[in-house]
C-alpha cells in the first residue's frame, strides 16, 4: 500500500473512530446521569408523601388527644345546658383546627354500660346516670349558632333562634348510635376497617373523667380524602404524576385522567416494566403499607438528547470530511517530495558522492534534503579526517600516559604527606591515673588541616591536651600542624595556658606564612582542677554525670598566626569523678546533610547528654554514627576530629 493511501487510511480511523466512540459515550453518560437525576428526584418527592402523610396522621393523633382531655359535660338541650353545650362543641371543633375539614365525624364508645335506651332523650356526655356511643358530625349552623349564644350571653329568644331550630341543628350534629339502624352500622364498620387498611392506624383517643377511663373518642377520616390532599401538594412542574398503592394493589391518584395515563404506562397492571418512555420511582410507607410512587415522562427529554448526539455527530463528520480534503492535498505534496529523497538516497548509496538533492521546501523534507547533500559532502572529506583522527588518537594516549605519571607521583608525595602528618600525631595515648581517653580523626582530603596532642607534666599528674584546625587542606595545612606541634612541645605542659598560646601566635606571625593560621583548643586537667583555654576553637563541653546535664565552655580569640598582639582567655571548672569532657573540631558541628543543612551545637550536645555515661569508646562511637546517618555516608567536606576525657570514678584527688 503506498504512503498517500496508508496516511489517507490512518486518517480516517484515527478520526472517524474516536468521534463515534466520543459521540456514543457522550451519549450513553448523558442519559445515564439523566436517568440518575431524575430518579434522584422522582425519589425524594415520593418520599415526601409518605412524609406528608405520617405528618397528617401525626396530626390528627395529637388533635384527638388533645379532645380527649376534654372535660365529660353533657350536651342536652334544655335552656341552662345550651352553654354548656356549646362550649363542649366549639372547643371540640376548634382543637381540630385545619385537619378538621379531613373528619368525617367523631365516634364515642364509652367503657362503662350505658343507662336503658330512651330514644326520645338527648345524648349526653358525662350524666350522673351513664355514658351513651354517640356520633358527632362537624356542623357549620351548630357551630355558628352555639357560639352566638356563648359570645353574647343572649337567650334564645333574644338571639332570635328558636329551640326547635336549635334542637333540630343539634340532632343533625350529634346523633346517638344506638338509634342507627342496622345498615348505617355495617357503613360505619366498613369505613372503620378501611381506614385502618390505608391509614395503618385507629384514630383513637381515651377520655377520661379524673383519672379513670371511661370511654374511647374516635375520628372517623376518609382516607380517600387524604391521599387525595397528599397527593395534590405534590409538584408536578415537569409532569410527574403522583400515586399511591394499597396492599390490595388498588391505585390512588388525584385526577381519574391521572389513572387511565398510569394504566397506559403499565402501572398497577399485570404488565413486568412500565413504558421505557416513563421513569418510575416507589417507595412503601411502612407504618401504612401504601407505596407511594412518581411516574415522570422522560420521551422528549431523551429525544432531544438524542437529536443533541446526532447534531454533534454530524458537525464532527463534516469538519472531518473538510479535514480529508486537505489531507489528500497534503499526502500528495508529501509522496512527490518523498519520491525525490528516495532518487537522490538511492544515487549516493551506488557510490555517486556528486549527487545532490533539491530543496524545494523548509519542512521536515527540506531539512532532510539538506541533510543528504551534507552527507554526500561529508563522505568525501571523510577519508581525510580518518587519518587526522588516527593521529590525534595517538597524541591522545601519549597525553594520557603523561598524565597518569603526574597523578602518580602527585599521589606518592600527598601520601608521603599524609604519613608525615599521621606522625605528628600521638603514637599511642597517654595514660593517666584520673583520666580515660580516647580519640577520633577523619580527614576529607589525603592530607587533612586537623591536630591533636598530649603534653603531660614531668612529673605525671598534670595532663595538657591540645587539638586544632588548620585552614585548608593539603600539604599547606600539614606544615601548619607541623609549626604548632613544634612550638608546644617544649612548654605545652607546663607554662599558663593564655600564655603559650600567645607566645605561638607572635611566633607564627614571624615566621612570615602568609594568611595561614591554626585554630587551637588546650585543656589542662590537674587533679580535679580543670583549665581552658582556646583560639578561635568550638566550645569544650562537659558533662556533667551527677545532673546528667552539659556545659558549654565558649571562649573568644583569634587563630594562631591571625594577629600577633592576640591576648587569650581561660577558664576554671572543677571535675567531679564521672564527668566528661569533649574537645571537637568545627568539622562535626558543621556537618551537612542532603539538603544543606548543618548538624549544629544542639544537636551536638544533644548526641553527647544521651552518650555521656558511656566510656570514651562508646561516646566516639556515638559521635561517628550520628555523624554517618546525618550525611548518609558521604566524604565530609571538612575534617572531623574528637578528644573525649572522662574522669574516672572513685580517684583520689578528686570529691567523691
Amino acid at each position: 500500500m503506498k504512503v498517500r493511501a496508508q496516511l489517507v487510511l490512518a486518517f480516517l480511523l484515527l478520526a472517524v473512530l474516536p468521534l463515534m466512540g466520543i459521540v456514543l459515550y457522550t451519549y450513553s453518560t448523558s442519559r445515564r446521569a439523566f436517568h440518575q437525576a431524575v430518579e434522584a428526584e422522582s425519589w425524594m418527592l415520593a418520599q415526601e408523601m409518605s412524609d406528608r402523610l405520617d405528618s397528617v396522621r401525626s396530626d390528627l393523633s395529637q388533635r384527638l388527644e388533645e379532645i380527649g382531655q376534654l372535660p365529660v359535660r353533657a350536651l342536652s338541650f334544655g335552656e341552662g345546658a345550651i352553654g354548656e353545650a356549646g362550649r363542649v362543641y366549639a372547643d371540640l371543633m376548634a382543637r381540630m383546627g385545619d385537619v378538621g375539614e379531613l373528619v368525617d365525624f367523631f365516634e364515642f364508645d364509652p367503657v362503662l354500660p350505658g343507662r336503658p335506651a330512651d330514644p326520645d332523650a338527648p345524648a349526653e356526655i358525662g350524666s350522673n346516670g351513664g355514658l351513651e356511643p354517640f356520633i358527632i358530625y362537624p356542623s357549620e349552623r351548630l357551630a355558628k349558632a352555639l357560639e352566638k349564644l356563648e359570645q353574647t350571653g343572649l337567650s334564645l329568644e333574644e338571639a332570635g333562634i328558636t329551640e326547635e331550630y336549635l334542637k333540630a341543628t343539634m340532632g343533625e350534629a350529634i346523633r346517638d348510635r344506638r338509634l342507627f339502624d342496622e345498615s348505617e352500622l355495617e357503613a360505619l364498620d366498613l369505613q372503620e376497617a378501611e381506614m385502618k387498611r390505608l391509614l395503618g392506624t385507629e384514630l383513637t383517643s381515651p377520655v377520661r373523667r379524673g383519672d379513670e377511663v371511661v370511654g374511647y373518642l374516635k375520628a372517623r377520616v376518609p382516607p380517600h380524602q387524604i391521599l387525595r390532599q397528599v397527593l395534590a401538594r405534590t409538584p408536578r412542574d415537569e409532569g410527574e404524576i403522583p400515586y399511591a398503592l394499597d396492599p390490595e394493589g388498588d391505585l390512588y391518584v388525584k385526577d381519574p385522567s391521572d389513572r387511565t395515563l398510569l394504566e397506559e404506562i403499565g402501572i398497577a397492571a399485570e404488565e413486568d416494566e412500565p413504558s421505557p418512555d416513563w421513569i418510575v420511582v416507589e417507595t412503601p410507607d411502612t407504618s401504612s403499607g401504601l407505596t407511594f410512587g412518581i411516574a415522570r415522562p422522560v420521551e422528549e427529554s431523551l429525544r432531544e438528547i438524542r437529536r443533541t448526539a446526532v447534531r454533534n455527530f454530524s458537525s464532527g463528520l463534516g469538519m472531518v470530511v473538510l479535514a480529508l480534503v486537505g489531507v489528500l492535498w497534503l499526502s500528495g505534496r508529501m509522496t512527490r517530495n518523498l519520491t525525490v529523497l528516495t532518487e537522490g538516497a538511492e544515487r549516493l548509496a551506488k557510490g555517486d558522492l556528486l549527487a545532490r538533492v533539491p530543496v524545494r521546501t523548509r519542512d521536515e523534507f527540506g531539512q532532510l534534503a539538506q541533510t543528504l547533500n551534507r552527507m554526500a559532502q561529508e563522505l568525501s572529506e571523510h577519508q581525510e579526517r580518518l587519518i587526522e583522527g588516527e593521529r590525534w588518537r595517538k597524541e591522545q594516549e601519549i597525553q594520557q600516559r603523561l598524565l597518569e605519571a603526574e597523578h602518580e607521583r602527585k599521589s606518592r608525595e600527598l601520601e608521603e604527606a599524609r604519613e608525615f602528618q599521621l606522625s605528628l600525631l600521638p603514637k599511642e595515648l597517654p595514660s593517666h591515673p584520673d583520666l580515660e581517653i580516647g580519640v577520633f580523626m577523619r580527614t576529607a582530603t589525603e592530607v587533612g588541616g586537623d591536630y591533636y596532642d598530649f603534653y603531660p607534666s614531668k612529673s605525671g599528674g598534670v595532663l595538657t591536651t591540645a587539638i586544632g584546625d588548620a585552614a585548608g587542606h593539603g600539604a599547606k595545612a600539614g606544615i601548619m600542624v607541623t609549626v604548632v606541634k613544634g612550638l608546644f612541645m617544649a612548654a605545652a605542659g607546663e607554662e599558663e595556658l593564655p600564655l603559650l598560646l600567645g607566645e605561638a601566635t607572635r611566633a607564627i606571625k614571624r615566621m612570615h606564612l602568609g594568611r595561614m593560621n591554626m585554630a587551637v583548643g588546650l585543656v589542662r586537667v590537674d587533679g580535679e582542677n580543670l583549665t581552658v583555654s582556646a583560639a578561635g576553637m568550638p566550645p569544650v563541653l562537659l558533662y556533667r554525670q551527677a545532673d546528667r546535664a552539659v556545659d558549654e565552655i565558649a571562649l573568644e580569640g583569634t587563630p594562631l598566626g591571625s594577629l600577633a598582639d592576640a591576648v587569650y582567655q581561660e577558664e576554671r571548672r572543677v571535675l567531679e569523678p564521672g564527668d566528661t569532657l569533649l574537645l571537637m573540631t568545627d568539622g562535626f558541628p558543621e556537618l551537612l546533610d542532603g539538603e544543606g543543612e548543618p548538624l549544629g551545637y544542639e544537636r551536638v550536645r544533644e548526641i553527647f547528654a544521651e552518650s555521656g555515661d558511656g566510656s570514651p569508646e562508646q561516646i566516639i562511637a556515638a559521635l561517628s554514627k550520628a555523624a554517618a546517618a546525618w550525611n548518609s555516608g558521604e566524604p565530609p567536606d571538612d575534617d572531623i576530629t574528637f578528644v573525649v576525657l572522662k574522669v574516672k570514678e572513685g580517684r583520689r584527688g578528686l570529691r567523691a
